[in-house]
């Protein structure tokens, strides 16, 4: 297992289901994204198991891993009609439907999953923790509210 991936901190009754949920998450992200995709969504899940309080114990873990992988994915703008407003690209595009199809969940209870987890650990997209090095390295891109600023739209 890569560094990152290993289970350190994970709390006992909650190591089977963090593996089970990191392997659906590696198998995505080899066969849709990439490593610093997959590196954010392991970061993700270990939050979510080391959090006191975690609300992993409860729900299915398909749509935990969707989840996980959705809320990344709306961060780092891969879904969403935002990018095509603007001048940065993303490597990878994807839908809400294609991640939820992957993981066998609902897209419903995929983006609610996806929204819990982002209120869970305060994910934004100004935080460079949540950031692809291609993302954090691009330094002309300009968000969406910039852009609506520049073209007078409120």
């Amino acid at each position: 297992m890569a560094e990152n991936k290993k289970a350190t901190g994970i709390p006992e009754p909650l190591k089977a289901k963090y593996e089970n949920i990191a392997g659906m998450i590696d198998a995505f992200c080899e066969e849709h994204l990439d490593g610093d995709y997959q590196y954010l969504c392991i970061h993700a899940l270990q939050k979510l198991c080391r959090k006191k309080d975690s609300h992993m114990y409860k729900g299915r873990d398909n749509t935990w891993a969707a989840g996980i992988v959705y809320a990344i994915a709306q961060v780092t703008e891969l879904v969403g009609n935002q990018r095509d407003l603007l001048r940065w690209r993303p490597k990878y595009e994807i839908s809400a439907a294609q991640v939820a199809a992957a993981f066998g969940v609902s897209s419903g209870a995929m983006q609610g999953k996806a929204k819990e987890i982002r209120e869970v650990l305060n994910i934004t997209k100004q935080q460079e923790e949540w950031m692809t090095p291609e993302w954090r390295d691009n330094k002309s891109r300009k968000t969406f509210e910039e852009f609506r600023r520049y073209l007078g739209i409120r």
